[in-house]
């Protein structure tokens, strides 16, 4: 054979091996084989554009489960971008982002948000991955744990108030503006449990009125928990390292450093000897969650200071330290969150992006050099005081870092999923909603007390 003929066969081998990488076979999105996947998001997507679908829960998981399954495959599908969590970070930009040009309709943000907000869409995942990730640690972890925690949260709190306010003087924004209107909003607990309370008391200490107070807020919230989120896929990334930056970084998924390899968690054969999965398992995971989703709304009609979610939180560990369930009943709930963390986040992910996020405001501050520094430092500071104070107690940087810094600064409740998304920790959402909740608390309290002084 000529040199020639070589050639051309190489080339034509070449042209047939890029061919095939492109191909779609054997790829599958959210489960599914790409193709039949593909065909279903066509005519879901269809019939968004066209504004046909009618507002119910089976209009909004169809659309937010196609695009959370696109975007997500997509986004981890990207080399090195993937790693840091981007098939989260898509998921929470590109709907806001696509509605901001006017590629979407704006009918699906209204789809979304009611979706999320008002069908109780929300309370539904947030209930299950609280109950399930508290039902699935171990009882001995927990005790050791649960005490502790509150030490970084406050570091990360004191650090980013301080330090933050500090600097805010330094470069000439203020130190009062930089604690009411930047630290304050993004470490307050969301947008509804914070900023809206927070409006209230900056015009019961100061001269303007809420909704007035609340245009100022609202931006720091929706800014502060991007950065959030992308701080998490970066801190997700970094653990992946081939060579760990330190033994102490992180304990992928698990707060307190132990001397066994074993993070004290059943192994999954364990829990599978227990009771395989099962559509039985997914029922009684469900019903648990939404027995004690009942009994967090009792206590807090009559306890209204605390979330309701405090109370659902409360609930769970009670169970699970009194060893109140059986093992059966602890591995169905823990099959309801893997089912929840698996289906339905990216669509939760694109509820939030859609329904919640005004691109318009967002890019409003980002123009702002000074407040978007002092922004990028509050997130930052509430993260590594957080990370460093949860080291000299015995966790692990990353997850103090997430658990206590990030699970202050997101957005709430939507926020905790968003980064627990980006970095992969799911099962941390029992102590980021401790952050968002008492946290958010705690940060209402303190902004009461300085708001007559400073404000």
């Amino acid at each position: 054979m000529s040199s020639k003929n070589i050639e051309e066969v190489s080339a034509t081998g070449a042209l047939v091996k890029e061919r095939k990488s492109f191909s779609l076979r054997g790829v599958k999105i959210s489960g599914i084989e790409a193709p039949v996947f593909l065909a279903i998001a066509a005519v879901v997507l269809i019939g968004m554009y066209m504004e046909l679908l009618p507002g119910n829960i089976v209009s909004g998981l169809a659309v937010t489960m196609v695009l959370g399954g696109l975007l997500m495959w997509i986004g981890n599908s990207i080399p090195v971008f993937g790693t840091f969590g981007g098939g989260p970070i898509l998921c929470i930009l590109i709907p806001a982002l696509f509605l901001y040009w006017g590629l979407i309709p704006e009918s699906f943000a209204v789809l979304a948000d009611n979706f999320y907000n008002e069908w109780g869409f929300a309370e539904l995942v947030v209930t299950g991955l609280i109950v399930g990730s508290i039902l699935s640690m171990d009882r001995k972890m927990l005790l050791k744990t649960g005490p502790r925690f509150f030490v970084p949260l406050l570091g990360g709190v004191f650090a980013a108030l301080l330090i933050g306010g500090g600097v805010g003087h330094l470069i000439g924004f203020g130190f009062s503006e930089t604690v009411f209107f930047v630290v304050g909003p993004i470490m307050g607990g969301g947008m509804a449990a914070g900023a809206v309370p927070m409006a209230e008391i900056y015009a019961a200490s100061g001269s303007g009125d809420p909704a007035s107070y609340l245009a100022l807020l609202a931006p720091a919230v929706m800014v502060g928990n991007m950065i959030c989120i992308l701080i998490a896929g970066g801190l997700n990334g970094l653990g992946k390292r081939k060579k760990p930056l330190s033994a102490k970084f992180t304990g992928h998924g698990e707060l307190l450093r132990t001397p066994t390899a074993n993070s004290g968690k059943k192994s999954k054969e364990d829990k599978e000897s227990i009771l395989p999965l099962s559509l039985k398992n997914l029922a009684i995971g469900l019903l648990l969650a939404s027995g004690l989703f009942v009994f967090g709304e009792i206590i807090n009609s009559f306890v209204p200071s605390l979330h309701a979610y405090v109370w659902i939180i409360l609930g769970a560990a009670a169970l699970k330290l009194f060893n109140v369930l059986p093992e059966s009943i602890e591995k169905s709930s823990e099959d309801w969150y893997e089912f929840i963390s698996i289906a339905w986040v990216p669509a939760v992910l694109v509820t939030i992006s859609a329904g919640m996020i005004d691109f318009k405001s967002v890019l409003g501050i980002v123009t702002d050099p000074s407040y978007m520094a002092l922004t990028l430092l509050t997130v930052v500071l509430a993260t590594l005081g957080a990370g460093f104070i949860g080291l000299l107690i015995g966790f692990y940087f990353v997850e103090s870092a997430i658990s206590a810094g990030l699970g202050m600064a997101d957005m709430g409740g939507s926020g905790d999923i968003a980064v627990l998304s980006a970095s992969e920790r799911m099962e941390l959402m029992p102590f980021l909603q401790i952050s968002s909740r008492i946290g958010g608390a705690l940060m209402l309290i303190i902004l009461s007390i300085l708001a007559p002084i400073l404000l």
